[in-house]
């Protein structure tokens, strides 16, 4: 993530304990309770000044409508109906995406710091999405205001909400996803970035296995959260702080793995 102001210090500051990022590897068992702890996470911050990144999967098939998307537009109301696909409304802008388990999740939740605008946020999220991407061997692009592509196709979109007084900025990488389905249940955006050029979903998205990353969840998982380390110690150090990440993983058989890097 690019700061917004840069500091000259030979030594950092202490960081305070309001200012570390905690980067949490955990997926509840459906998409609509990921969602909802996602707005408690942002509530959370609004009052502790926390700030988290959670990395999650999507689980049961589910079409995600942003907060201004109506389903008789966004979607195929009869084949989500036929095919057994529900839909849910997430508390962000942004288009409509149909999560099911080749969709890895982010959401980063702070206290809202009154001077970053909306497009800066999603530069933010985008340097992170493309930093992960590389320590997976794929270069990437921002593109439009909140998608990342590569090659010219989206692999990645992004929302957020300023609420609670707070930022919730949560978005997409789609690892494996089917295509038939996407196609059969999600309509053609009323509203699309410009670079898509009117191309069906199946032309327009890219996965990390068209690009050949053969990798398991855990590897593509571990490869976001040091892309997350490595930037929010760049955004802490240049910004004014110095960096404390700390990584958590609530799957640890022996309990919460907590690694620290100052």
């Amino acid at each position: 993530m690019q700061p917004t102001s840069v500091a000259v210090s030979p030594k950092p500051p202490p960081v305070r304990a309001s200012e570390a990022l905690e980067v949490i590897r955990w997926s509840e068992p459906t998409v609509e309770m990921n969602l909802v702890l996602d707005e408690h996470l942002a509530q959370c911050a609004g009052r502790t000044g926390r700030h988290i990144l959670r990395l999650w999967w999507g689980s049961n098939t589910t079409a995600v409508l942003g907060c201004g998307d109506k389903p008789e537009v966004a979607l195929n109301l009869d084949e989500c109906k036929r095919r057994g696909v529900g839909w849910v409304k997430r508390v962000t802008g942004g288009g409509t995406v149909l999560q099911m388990p080749g969709v890895l999740n982010y959401s980063y939740t702070a206290p809202d710091p009154g001077f970053l605008d909306i497009r800066r946020t999603f530069e933010q999220g985008a340097e992170f999405i493309k930093s992960g991407l590389a320590q997976l061997g794929i270069e990437a692009q921002q593109r439009g205001i909140s998608d990342v592509a590569v090659g010219g196709r989206k692999i990645s979109g992004n929302a957020q909400a300023r609420k609670w007084r707070a930022i919730l900025l949560h978005g997409t990488i789609l690892v494996d996803v089917d295509y038939d389905l996407v196609a059969a249940v999600l309509r053609h955006p009323a509203k699309e970035p410009d670079y898509r050029r009117h191309r069906c979903h199946g032309e327009f998205i890219v996965t990390l296995r068209d690009l050949g990353v053969i990798a398991s969840a855990a590897e593509i998982e571990a490869a976001f959260a040091r892309a997350a380390a490595v930037l929010y110690h760049r955004f802490l150090w240049q910004g004014r702080m110095c960096m404390e990440a700390a990584v958590l993983n609530p799957f640890e058989a022996t309990g919460r793995l907590e690694v620290r890097i100052v």
